[in-house]
């Protein structure tokens, strides 16, 4: 019996280490081997994650800095999974969460996502100057934050070698690391960015010309704009739009601050659509004005709801507003 034991605790050591495709090893005087407090567990396991969401969306060429959740894309093909904790050292051991439902898993995709992210994390900590995305930088800076020379004083991103990743990598995290993000956060940080929500207000003082935009989620964004834009900005006053301009970043954080635009076009929605509620038209055409296509892989409704949220109790708050 005990042989059999020990032969099927081999056998799970073989295969998380064929799933494994980050190690994320913490040193410290507040470590023991094999073991990680809660706390710390819980943080480490979110900050990984979001530094793996950040760099797939600047390898997918999405933006990094925007409200709500990840695509779902990426959440499929890159979410990690808590396989091990090995017991000679506190290494933590993460795998690909494969999805539950019948769609094609590509692992290749979360592979190459977790080693560009160790080289971009190796880049910074070897004060290379190289441009890092501004919401990728703010994810390796929140990661660094769990270090703490009391407890954790290194973080060690390893990326173990593999078929299709012959060379093991190794990106080492530490308050130098923190410092460095900080540094760049801290500086004036602008990028193009897009904006969309209703246009609240606007102020056409020929010295201060700007606006307001209320987006769906988030705080509002302070806008400003220049002389050929005024007829524009006064025609969609009070109406969905959306705004392109260069985008001043508030520091140690990838929320906008304000943007200067260079463009601001309409937006189709729903509320402009109110007046044909009751013309009684067809589904077809409903669907065709809000450019509403049909799903066509039903797991993208998946997340919708936080895995915490209770269904029922979710479904008796919607109803008992209504009354």
């Amino acid at each position: 019996m005990y042989a059999w034991v020990g032969e099927e605790r081999d056998l799970r050591i073989l295969e998380n280490k064929k799933k494994t495709i980050l190690q994320i090893k913490i040193t410290g005087p507040g470590v023991r081997r094999g073991r990680v407090s809660v706390p710390d567990l819980v943080r480490l396991c979110k900050e990984a994650q979001n530094v793996v969401n950040k760099q797939a969306e600047v390898l997918e060429g999405k933006k990094t800095i925007h409200p709500g959740p990840t695509a779902h894309t990426i959440q499929r093909e890159c979410t990690l999974e808590l396989i091990g904790i090995k017991a000679s050292s506190t290494v933590l051991q993460f795998g690909l969460a494969k999805s539950q439902m019948p769609l094609e898993f590509k692992e290749e995709a979360g592979v190459q996502v977790v080693a560009k992210a160790a080289e971009t994390i190796r880049s910074l900590g070897n004060g290379n100057r190289a441009d890092i995305d501004p919401g990728l930088l703010v994810s390796i800076y929140e990661l660094s934050g769990v270090v703490d020379p009391k407890r954790i004083s290194e973080i060690d991103w390893i990326v173990p070698k593999r078929e299709n990743h012959p060379k093991k990598v190794v990106a080492r995290i530490t308050k130098m690391v923190r410092e460095r993000a900080a540094s760049r956060l801290s500086s004036p940080r602008k990028i193009i960015a897009q904006v969309d929500g209703i246009l609240e207000m606007a102020d056409f003082k020929a010295k201060d010309r700007k606006c307001r935009i209320e987006p769906s989620i988030g705080i509002s964004i302070m806008c400003t704009f220049d002389a050929a834009l005024e007829n524009r900005i006064y025609d969609l006053l009070r109406s969905p739009v959306r705004a392109i301009g260069e985008a001043l970043l508030q520091p140690y954080t990838d929320r906008i601050e304000s943007v200067h635009i260079e463009s601001i076009s309409s937006l189709p929605s729903l509320a402009l659509g109110a007046g044909n509620f009751f013309a009684e038209s067809p589904i077809s055409e409903l669907t065709k004005l809000q450019k509403i296509e049909p799903f066509r892989d039903i797991s993208t409704l998946a997340g919708g709801i936080p895995d915490d949220q209770d269904i029922d109790e979710f479904l008796g708050e919607i109803y008992g507003a209504r009354r």
